[in-house]
């Protein structure tokens, strides 16, 4: 198991940054085209959540957890207090990142945003 870690500023201009490593990351594990693209629609969906359209004051702290066949991807806001974030998924959301990634969550513990996705490899 490899582990990379990153830290952006928690603007979307950055989002393509995580969305490169996911899919570097992905390519060397042998998923398919296919996988990569949804790999990053997931990548942009869940950022977007923790940077907002605008941007925030703060970082996001991206972990990719690499083994054999799956990528995982946890990414914690590190953002500036009274900034209110959206942390329950759309219904649109949800279908989309359902159909792109095998598992994901939203959510917030002690005012701290954050997501974790799973993508496995298909064989």
């Amino acid at each position: 198991m490899d582990t990379v870690t990153i830290k952006i500023p928690a603007a979307p201009a950055y989002v393509q940054v995580v969305r490169l490593v996911a899919a570097g990351l992905a390519s060397r594990l042998k998923f398919t085209i296919d996988d990569i693209e949804d790999l990053k629609i997931a990548v942009d969906e869940v950022c977007a959540y923790l940077t907002g359209a605008q941007g925030r004051e703060g970082d996001l702290h991206v972990r990719f957890t690499v083994t054999d066949d799956r990528i995982e991807i946890t990414g914690t806001g590190n953002l500036a207090p009274g900034q209110k974030i959206r942390t329950d998924l759309t219904e649109f959301s949800r279908v989309i990142l359902d159909t792109v990634v095998d598992s994901v969550t939203l959510d917030s513990t002690n005012g701290t945003p954050a997501f974790n996705l799973v993508k496995n490899r298909r064989t």
